[in-house]
């Protein structure tokens, strides 16, 4: 049977061991704040602890955390919302096809196509026009699109805005750059390559 010295001894390094992981995780909360606040601040954006919003290079964004799953299933996402700034047709969507797309299509269910047969059946896209055909056949924006599906847990483009989360919480400034890159990157392109569209229709 334990002493009293033992029994305190016990008890006090197990208030201590509380005391250390509460001091470790505010302590990297804290950090991670201050990078949140510093990467808005280098891009003229506002901080509001753990969110983001503003105009990333000249395109409306949009930064938080969100839960996904339920009970011990739960798990944080780091969520980012980019405008393509009219680079795509407000209607246009495209998201990666998962295993249901595929056997619904083995059934006869059909999306829109582009006529490349490998990005065809990576994602599954609607309401796709002649103009937005042509941007999504472009090598660059092609190529962003592939970047964007091995790098983020999840990604859809709906309504002109690109949604992707990130299992991971970014906790430096060199962190949300690379977390944020993809996606700015294909913003951009998505836009000089709908610019470059326009010009070839009207000439």
């Amino acid at each position: 049977m334990l002493n009293v010295v033992q029994q305190v001894i016990i008890a006090v390094s197990f208030i201590a061991f509380v005391v250390l992981v509460v001091y470790l995780f505010v302590r990297r909360h804290k950090a991670r704040v201050a990078a949140w606040a510093e990467f808005a601040r280098r891009h003229d954006m506002c901080a509001d602890g753990l969110k983001i919003e503003g105009s990333y290079e000249g395109y409306p964004m949009r930064l938080e955390l969100q839960i996904r799953g339920s009970g011990k299933e739960r798990y944080t996402v780091t969520v980012l919302r980019l405008s393509t700034n009219g680079g795509l047709s407000p209607d246009f969507s495209l998201e990666q096809e998962g295993l249901g797309d595929k056997l619904l299509k083995l059934f006869g269910r059909k999306d829109a196509e582009i006529g490349d047969k490998a990005f065809d059946r990576l994602f599954e896209l609607n309401n796709v026009s002649r103009e937005t055909a042509r941007v999504l056949r472009n090598e660059s924006v092609q190529q962003h699109l592939y970047e964007m599906a091995n790098h983020y847990r999840d990604f859809h483009i709906r309504a002109g805005w690109i949604h992707a989360e990130h299992r991971k919480i970014p906790s430096t400034v060199e962190e949300l750059e690379e977390l944020t890159g993809p996606a700015l990157m294909l913003a951009h392109t998505l836009e000089e390559a709908s610019r470059r569209s326009k010009g070839w229709t009207e000439g």
